[in-house]
C-alpha cells in the first residue's frame, strides 16, 4: 500500500481492530503516527480543503494527548461516515460528542498508563 495515500476504509478497519481488542493502543498509535507523518499524505475523501480521514488520523496520531480510548471508537466511526459535502456538520457533531467525554475521570484512570501519563497530571 502506498504510504502517502490514506483512505477512510483503512482508518475504519484499524479503529474496529482496536475496538475489538485485536490491536493494542500502542500499535494503533504507532500505525497512525507512521501514516500521518509519512510525508505529503493524500486522502480519499477531500471535501474542498477538508478531509474527515485527515482529521481522524491526526487525532489518532496524538491519541495520548487527547486521552483517546477504544471505547471512543463509535464517535470516530460516526464522523468517518460523514458524506462528502457535509464536513463542517460532521466535524461539529464529532467535536460535540468528544466534549461529552469525562476527561477528568480519564486523567485519574490513566495516570499510571505509560501511553497517557504525560497528559494526566
Amino acid at each position: 500500500m502506498n504510504d502517502s495515500y490514506v483512505t477512510r476504509g483503512e482508518i475504519i478497519r484499524m479503529l474496529q481492530a482496536w475496538q475489538a481488542g485485536e490491536m493494542a493502543t500502542q500499535q494503533l498509535w504507532d500505525w497512525a503516527s507512521h501514516r500521518f507523518q509519512s510525508g505529503a499524505a493524500d486522502y480519499d475523501d477531500w471535501d474542498d480543503a477538508d478531509s474527515v480521514a485527515r482529521e481522524v488520523l491526526a487525532a489518532l496520531d496524538s491519541l495520548d494527548l487527547h486521552l483517546m480510548l477504544a471505547e471512543d471508537v463509535p464517535l470516530h466511526l460516526a464522523f468517518l461516515q460523514t458524506p462528502i459535502g457535509a464536513f463542517a456538520e460532521g466535524q461539529r457533531s464529532w467535536r460535540v460528542a468528544l466534549t461529552g467525554l469525562d476527561y477528568a475521570l480519564r486523567k485519574q484512570q490513566l495516570r499510571d498508563d505509560p501511553i497517557y501519563a504525560l497528559y494526566c497530571d
